[in-house]
C-alpha cells in the first residue's frame, strides 16, 4: 500500500489575483490554434490569474496534490504517472476544476490525513485510469 509520502504529496493553496497578463487574441487562436503566433497576435488583458502554491500545513491548505496511486503502481514509480488534486470542502468553489468532488480532511499532516464524510470519503477518478481508493492515515487503500 502506497503512502502519500511515496506519492510526493503536498498541501496546496489556491490564490486568485487580478493582474495583467498576455494571451493570444481569440480570433487568431480560432484561426490558428497551433500557431505560429507573432507579436501582433498577442493582447494584454487584466483579469483573474490563478496561482497554486505549496504550503506547509493543513491549516493553510485548500487541497492535497499527489501522484496517482494506481498509475504509480502500474508504472513502477513517478515516470509517466499523472497527478491528482483533491480540493477541500469550503475552501474552493464547486465550479473550479478539478470537479465535482470535494473532501473533508481529518488529521494534522500528510502522514496522518484521512478523508472523512459527510462529503466524499473515497476518491474516484471518472476519466483516464479510473482509480478508486480511500485516503486513510496518510496511506492509500485501493478499491479497484
Amino acid at each position: 500500500m502506497a503512502t502519500l509520502r511515496d506519492l510526493n504529496a503536498c498541501f496546496i493553496r489556491r490564490e486568485v489575483r487580478v493582474e495583467p497578463y498576455r494571451r493570444v487574441r481569440a480570433e487568431v487562436y480560432a484561426a490558428r490554434p497551433l500557431g505560429p503566433f507573432e507579436e501582433g497576435d498577442i493582447e494584454e488583458v487584466v483579469g483573474d490569474v490563478v496561482y497554486l502554491q505549496t504550503v506547509d500545513s493543513l491549516t493553510e491548505a485548500d487541497g492535497l496534490f499527489y501522484l496517482c496511486p494506481k498509475c504509480f503502481a502500474a508504472n513502477g514509480g513517478p515516470i509517466g504517472t499523472h497527478s491528482v488534486l483533491n480540493w477541500f470542502v469550503g475552501h474552493v468553489a464547486d465550479d473550479v476544476d478539478p470537479k465535482p468532488g470535494r473532501w473533508v480532511p481529518s488529521g494534522s499532516g500528510i502522514d496522518i490525513i484521512t478523508f472523512i464524510g459527510p462529503a466524499a470519503a473515497s476518491v474516484l477518478l471518472t476519466s483516464g485510469c479510473k482509480a478508486h481508493y480511500f485516503v486513510r492515515n496518510g496511506a492509500i487503500e485501493d478499491l479497484t
